[in-house]
């Protein structure tokens, strides 16, 4: 039986799993349980469904019981729309670091690594660690802009975005897709193209918008 020290790990354990739909939405919760097998009183698990309350991925029903949330479209609207309109400006600043030429072969060098490992990933079907390396490989461009805290505040605000991109990158032809657009914006990068890195971006990352009505007609219970 695991052992959980603080409120903070067993938010941190409930959230992954959530997030990575290891619960899946509509799934109900039952916190005795969950008390028992993280090795923890009911307190610390109650405190963290709290959170995740406040962080749209549960619905608690007083008196009645607690259950992951279902996918609501107007959230994952608003999760993706802050997620994009940061970004396109962390991605100015990243390109104001990288005028000279060493810089910019060093961080290249850097995203083709993750890259590398993330077509791994995909030849593994292993849609966890893909999508880790796809945020692994969008940090490096918040930390690039000296945005560390810009990317901790986006991470912690997009768990139901997270969801739509496991069931998105479980689909065969999406993963590939998502690949040839970071070697493209790799490439914009390398050629120190910044008005063509934000045009692909902001197609990357506009493209869930119209994916959302097909995986809501693949996965219609998890949606609201």
């Amino acid at each position: 039986m695991a052992k959980f020290e603080s409120k903070v790990s067993v938010y941190d354990t409930l959230r992954h799993s959530i997030t990575n739909l290891l619960y899946k939405p509509g799934q109900e919760l039952d916190i005795n349980a969950l008390a028992e097998q993280m090795g923890v009183s009911r307190s610390p698990v109650r405190d963290a469904l709290l959170r995740l309350a406040s962080d749209k991925l549960v619905d608690i029903f007083p008196q009645k019981g607690t259950r992951v949330s279902l996918l609501n479209k107007e959230i994952l609207r608003q999760e993706r729309f802050m997620r994009l309109s940061l970004e396109l400006g962390v991605l100015d600043e990243c390109m104001k670091t990288l005028s000279d030429s060493t810089k910019r072969e060093i961080f290249i060098t850097k995203m083709q690594g993750t890259l590398v490992a993330q077509h791994a990933s995909l030849l593994d079907n292993d849609t966890i660690n893909f999508l880790r390396l796809d945020d692994k490989l969008h940090h490096l461009l918040y930390t690039q802009a000296g945005c560390e805290w810009v990317w901790e505040t986006v991470s912690a605000h997009t768990g139901n975005d997270h969801r739509i991109r496991i069931l998105s990158y479980s689909t065969n032809e999406i993963p590939r897709l998502v690949e040839t657009e970071h070697e493209q914006i790799i490439n914009a990068i390398k050629e120190n193209d910044r008005d063509r890195l934000i045009e692909l971006e902001k197609a990357h990352l506009s493209r869930l918008y119209g994916e959302i009505s097909e995986l809501e007609r693949k996965f219609p219970d998890f949606f609201e």
